[in-house]
């Protein structure tokens, strides 16, 4: 046994290496390219809008339902929980001054008599207001109505 684990480590030790540098290799071009990916946006952002009416803001989540359960059951709407529960949005200052929450496209609950978690994605907010597509996941308590 002991024999086994020791060959495990000490066999091949050159392609070992040679994975291990090829491995770290890899992610630091994934890191350079990750970071150059979000200077570009900052970039195009800087392009569109002069950099003292560009304004970031933290908007809550609210989801959007289109329907209504089965016969004998409710939503009970101060159970709803969304995850993450907030987003950040980049835009122009004037605009996000007026934007209070962001919300989700319309999850359909025609008929449904359980509780269920689905992920959905964002609305978009406003033209010129940056959000990074997100999708948030919303669960939603249906319980019978007593």
């Amino acid at each position: 046994m002991f024999r086994s684990i020791k060959e495990l480590f000490t066999e091949n030790i050159g392609l070992k290496l040679l994975a291990l540098v090829l491995a770290l290799l890899a992610w630091f071009y994934i890191v350079k390219e990750l970071n150059k990916g979000s200077q570009d946006d900052v970039q195009m952002l800087r392009k569109i809008m002069p950099a003292e009416s560009i304004a970031a803001k933290k908007l809550t989540i609210k989801p959007v339902f289109l329907g209504k359960p089965r016969n004998g059951y409710s939503v009970v709407t101060d159970k709803i929980t969304v995850s993450p529960p907030y987003c950040i949005v980049v835009g122009n200052r004037d605009v996000l001054m007026r934007i209070q929450f962001a919300y989700t496209v319309p999850i359909l609950i025609t008929g449904v008599d359980k509780p269920f978690t689905k992920a959905v994605p964002l609305n978009a907010i406003a033209p010129g207001v940056y959000m990074e597509e997100t999708l948030v996941d919303v669960t939603v308590p249906v319980e019978r109505i007593q």
